[in-house]
């Protein structure tokens, strides 16, 4: 909700979906902490951005659907 007068625009959930999805894989792929504790948090936290990336692409393809209907 604190971002709501921020994010109007279709682009911008696009664009912040895509950065977090690429944070997420690649953080993901390249980082391997040794410690079991620490395994697990960057794992959930590289699940946690893959679920923001699809909230905030599906958010941005149903504006950016919206408004290609709307004409603007």
């Amino acid at each position: 909700m604190l971002l709501r007068n921020r994010v109007d625009e279709y682009r911008t959930l696009l664009a912040i979906g895509q950065l977090s999805l690429v944070a997420g894989l690649v953080g993901q792929r390249f980082i391997h902490p040794a410690a079991d504790f620490w395994q697990g948090f960057v794992m959930g936290f590289c699940g946690v951005l893959i679920g923001v990336s699809i909230v905030c692409n599906t958010c941005g393809l149903v504006r950016w659907r919206r408004a290609r209907e709307a004409g603007s």
